[in-house]
């Protein structure tokens, strides 16, 4: 049995990010937001945008909170006021992956697939190893090749993602600053030069306040070395500098290339106009929707005939019946032979799940073995269309095999199953990937062969992991 890792609900772990304020009104949007994704979690989306919009009216354009609430709204099917969410992240902050996932997402929920390839391709140029970002890139190319259509007229000011704008030679100063070379001074200076020159073009920076305090956060100096390193991305880099900006340590009027509050907002109802001319026109041609998450149409498919894609039953009989594998001996290594019958799955499935039981078996042939009497011994896997002479059947699934419990197996011979996705990414019922589900697979085939949980935490047959997902905007 395969269980997922105990673990804080993701949301709560990625965006319980510090609210730019002090004293009692900081500790309530915190203490709300708390509360709020404990909503999301269990799927309960209405009442945690009521909370997140709470928050709102305390930090207005609090980045994370819009996000939450974007998503939220996208798994209601409100469509158009999570595009406008996702639209006012990305006007802070142009590089925001979530961001520009969710907007490729949300005008594929209206049919509109050229503008949702165009997010989805600057997301995936910021993160090309992103699996969520590539199987949604995929999505828009091939739904653009099955769907010819008519793309809606888009304002001519709203052309072009805007961009944030940093010179490559700038990492090598950040790095520097990170070990000391560069005086805290010195570098907040040439910073600020940059930005006013537009060396630096940022689309979105805080109004400067009055200095808070004289010393840099140790949190800004080390995000500047990492980022010289390439370990964290361009957008951690970028708030440090909002933040720097935002607490009077760097200095930059409004105007130059920085958008202000009147550009912002007239950008913005341009977005809106924009959007509802969207939503009227796919309403009024009909247009046929491929929605870009499947996530949910998985589920459909698996319970049109749920008896036929489960073995739940046979599981809990035990595994009495099943043939007991095989074995011959050749060069004096004991050959043991087992014979898979892999149940057929639901048509037009997304993601190519099935044709990974090759790989699990190919991992498993690989290894070497020992008898009880110390032979050494290997494994021998053949498919099978009956499934009297099976000693093992194998399926996948989306019911529920029990409390954070992936797949399970009878030991030695019998029956598998591996679950195709969860609720625990953000509350609805979302796919692993293909790597997961692999690896889900791999284990219990462990235990078909024989094999029990480990110790190690490297090990195939370790007990937990934690899953990835396919289409989950918060992964």
């Amino acid at each position: 049995m395969f269980r997922v890792f105990l673990f804080v609900f993701f949301v709560a772990l990625s965006f319980m990010m510090p609210f730019s304020a002090y004293g009692q009104d900081k500790e309530q949007a915190e203490a709300l937001f708390k509360i709020a994704t404990e909503y999301f979690a269990k799927g309960d989306y209405k009442q945690a945008i009521d909370l997140f919009d709470d928050i709102l009216e305390m930090f207005p354009g609090h980045i994370q909170t819009l996000k939450m609430k974007a998503v939220a709204e996208s798994n209601l099917d409100y469509h158009e006021s999570s595009l406008i969410n996702f639209y006012t992240v990305l006007q802070k902050n142009p590089n925001d992956i979530m961001a520009l996932t969710g907007l490729g997402v949300g005008f594929g929920n209206f049919a509109e697939y050229h503008e949702a390839k165009k997010y989805f391709d600057k997301a995936f140029e910021l993160a090309p190893d992103n699996t969520v970002v590539k199987n949604y890139k995929e999505y828009a190319e091939k739904v653009i090749a099955k769907y010819p259509y008519k793309p809606t007229e888009k304002p001519e000011s709203l052309a072009t993602l805007k961009k944030v704008q940093i010179p490559l030679w700038i990492k090598n100063n950040a790095g520097w600053w990170s070990e000391g070379q560069i005086s805290d001074s010195d570098f907040l200076s040439g910073i600020e030069y940059m930005i006013k020159e537009t060396i630096i073009v940022i689309s979105d920076l805080p109004k400067t306040s009055v200095l808070a305090s004289n010393s840099v956060p140790t949190w800004v100096k080390n995000n500047a070395g990492w980022w010289s390193e390439g370990q964290i991305t361009e957008d951690d880099f970028v708030k440090g500098i909002q933040y720097l900006v935002e607490n009077g340590m760097i200095s930059v009027k409004a105007g130059g290339a920085q958008m202000s509050e009147q550009e912002r907002e007239a950008d913005l109802q341009a977005f809106k106009m924009y959007v509802k001319k969207v939503a009227t026109t796919v309403e009024k041609e009909k247009r046929y929707i491929e929605f870009p998450n499947p996530s949910f149409d998985v589920i459909k498919k698996f319970l049109r005939d749920s008896e036929q894609w489960n073995f739940g039953q046979q599981i809990t009989s035990g595994n009495e019946n099943f043939a007991n594998p095989t074995y011959q001996i050749v060069d004096g290594v004991y050959v043991i032979q087992y014979k898979i019958f892999v149940n057929s799955q639901p048509p037009g499935l997304p993601l190519d799940h099935v044709s990974t039981m090759d790989d699990s078996i190919t991992y498993w042939e690989g290894q070497n073995f020992t008898t009880s009497k110390g032979e050494p011994a290997i494994m021998k896997f053949t498919y099978t269309r009956d499934r009297s002479e099976a000693n093992a059947w194998a399926t996948w699934v989306v019911r529920n095999l029990g409390e954070g419990v992936l797949g399970h197996a009878n030991l030695g011979k019998g029956v598998v199953e591996v679950a195709l996705g969860d609720y625990n990414c953000d509350g609805s019922f979302q796919l692993y990937d293909v790597k997961t589900v692999e690896l889900i697979m791999t284990h219990e085939l462990g235990h078909i062969i024989g094999l029990k949980h480990t110790t190690d935490p490297n090990d195939i047959m370790y007990p937990s992991i934690k899953p990835s997902y396919a289409y989950c905007l918060l992964y």
